[in-house]
């Protein structure tokens, strides 16, 4: 190991030592590095890749984004970001509004195009401009190289606007594509990666903690079909044609919000394309919407703004990088007004705040009002795994767990500290996304906001406060960017018989689903037969039987839930006999990381038969 890799570990520790509980503040360090050349992507999720070697071996791997936003490892935080280089052709189709491309074209003096494209450039912080290069012969036209903003694409005609340049007037010009016209791409995340891909070469670092991290990688994109889905396009490239240069206090508005802001014109966009669409996802669960648009003051630097543009509260929240949200209501008259520093984050946060108290009147309790913000600032669309930053994690997974009724407790107060947000964030993640209580959620919500008598925490989930204190802490045990709560969700409606013998119990089990009832009550010492027909898949190669991989991974295996408590899990595999070793109610899963059912399908079909 080289000494400058344990030296970036350690200094980055002490970065995060004093977020994090005693227990948690060690060194960390690098027990062991590994390289891959030549392999493929298995699967990619929130904060992870897992990767195959050329020999099929597998390994799941953290990847840091940020470094100032931190690396979660297992019980500890590390400032770290992965170096991450993404090269691949995609379709034309992939081109959105806004986006910065590059092009070699002929045109004309006067901006004509002629000719076919055929190959297209797009990579990160491309810069417009026009830069002409050597005459046709024998005519009027030049070869260009230009750098456009995507205006419009629609069939095989691209529009794009250029910015002002000495060689032609238009600004906008229509380029003809080829029919086998692509996009040669470079990124440096991972938002395009998909299963399949190839791993030109990657660099693995082990830590004491038992994490594999990535430390750098190369990915070449795999040929996608003309059926093949579109990859995602990131909000931040859709508004790269809007510059980053500080800017002065002004008013930027949306369909939903009005910003009070002195942030650059493209963090503005970029900010109100997200609260756009947190809005929308806010609407869509509670049905109900503001009359009014939303008013956010968010600030970069205090000194350019009037020394009365705030009240003094709102100033001193700002000054240290946090927000508030000051409602007031008059009767049937309800004002909010969101003061925030320019994190996004935290302007959504207060924003979820504004669109509570205007749509319902009040923001409920504070264990339900910062919950819901919290969810609300790290909303995204169409995504149901967790996703939060990784200091988030760690605690949750290192504290001592807050019992629910800590966390629902009456009397608290808002902005008392990040480490309470987040219980208040795993409970209401938790009971929004798990099948077993997120219909009564929602009706929860409503009637904290809306104020209706009788409404509380105890009289709507009292009669089922085991089931949802087993789940939360099974929640908090396992949580981790990746996780789905929907999916690991516990069985509580199927009966549980013991077998006779000689009889036998069949039920289908799910790759993508944590542990799942088979209806079967054990009895200590009592020996099983089982066997397990069919095939799944826990990433997007090949079919798996119920024995998995020589490493574990994809086998059947089992667990025992008796009063509310697990056992230590089991290996079964496709067929054989098992010896219960207590009595309990028999639960079943494939084996795959919790944050990694995602991507998981098939099913096989479980027999089990008392000897």
């Amino acid at each position: 190991m080289k000494a400058c890799s344990l030296l970036a570990v350690t200094v980055a520790w002490v970065f995060w030592a004093g977020l994090l509980p005693v227990q948690a503040q060690r060194q960390i360090r690098v027990t062991q590095r590994r390289e891959i050349a030549g392999g493929t992507v298995r699967a990619v999720g929130p904060g992870r890749i897992t990767l195959a070697d050329a020999q099929g071996n597998t390994v799941i791997c953290r990847v840091g984004t940020n470094a100032r936003q931190g690396l979660a490892l297992t019980g500890a935080v590390i400032a770290f970001e992965s170096k991450v280089h993404v090269s691949g052709r995609i379709r034309v189709q992939e081109l959105k509004p806004g986006m910065v491309v590059s092009l070699q074209a002929v045109l004309s003096s006067s901006g004509s195009p002629r000719g076919e494209v055929a190959r297209l450039r797009w990579k990160p912080k491309l810069t417009p401009g026009v830069k002409r290069l050597e005459q046709v012969a024998g005519t009027r036209f030049y070869h260009y190289e230009i750098t456009a903003v995507v205006v419009r694409l629609s069939g095989r005609s691209l529009t794009l606007r250029v910015p002002r340049n000495p060689w032609f007037r238009k600004r906008l010009l229509k380029f003809r594509l080829g029919r086998s016209a692509y996009v040669e791409l470079e990124a440096n995340d991972l938002a395009r990666v998909r299963p399949g891909d190839r791993v030109v070469r990657a660099s693995l670092l082990h830590f004491d903690t038992g994490d594999w991290v990535v430390e750098s990688i190369r990915i070449q994109l795999a040929p996608q079909d003309e059926d093949s889905p579109s990859g995602r396009t990131r909000t931040e490239d859709r508004y790269a044609r809007y510059s980053d240069a500080p800017a002065r206090p002004r008013d930027v508005r949306s369909a939903h919000f009005l910003l009070h802001t002195d942030i650059s014109q493209r963090q503005a966009h970029i900010l109100l394309d997200k609260l756009e669409t947190m809005y929308g996802l806010l609407v869509k669960y509670f049905g109900r919407r503001p009359r009014q648009p939303i008013r956010c003051f968010v600030v970069r630097q205090l000194s350019q703004w009037p020394a009365d543009a705030f009240p003094p509260e709102a100033r001193l929240k700002i000054a240290r990088g946090e927000g508030l949200t000051i409602h007031r209501r008059l009767g049937d008259q309800v004002q909010a007004v969101v003061y925030s520093c320019d994190k996004h984050s935290v302007v959504q946060h207060e924003a979820v705040h504004a669109f509570c108290a205007l749509a319902f009147g009040s923001t409920g309790p504070t264990w339900y009002a910062e919950g819901i913000a919290e969810l609300g600032s790290y909303w995204k669309p169409n995504q149901r795994a967790v996703d939060v930053p990784p200091i988030v994690i760690t605690y949750l997974k290192t504290s001592r767990p807050k019992t629910l009724a800590e966390i629902v407790a009456p009397g608290q107060i808002t902005g008392d500290s990040w480490q309470a947000y987040a219980w208040r964030w795993a409970l209401c993640h938790l009971l929004m996304n798990n099948p077993n209580y997120a219909p009564r959620f929602r009706a929860l919500g409503i009637g904290l906001m809306s104020g209706r008598r009788g409404v509380s925490f105890q009289s709507v989930y009292g009669p089922v406060a085991r089931q949802i204190a087993f789940e939360y802490d099974f929640f908090v045990r396992h949580v981790d960017n990746g996780f789905r709560a929907d999916l690991a969700a516990w069985d509580w409606k199927t009966r549980f018989r013991p077998l006779r013998s000689g009889s036998r119990r069949t039920v289908t089990v799910k790759a993508q689903a944590g542990w799942q009832a088979t209806g079967v009550l054990v009895q200590a010492g009592q020996t099983y037969r089982y066997q397990a027909a069919g095939t799944w898949r826990i990433d997007a190669l090949e079919p798996l039987d119920a024995d998995g991989r020589p490493d574990g991974a994809g086998r059947l295996v089992g667990v025992l839930f008796d009063q509310y408590r697990l056992s230590e899990p089991f290996e079964l595999g496709r067929e054989g006999t098992w010896t219960a070793p207590a009595s309990g109610q028999l639960f079943v899963r494939c084996r795959d990381s919790w944050t990694a059912l995602g991507d998981n399908s098939g099913q096989v079909v479980l027999t089990i038969r008392r000897e």
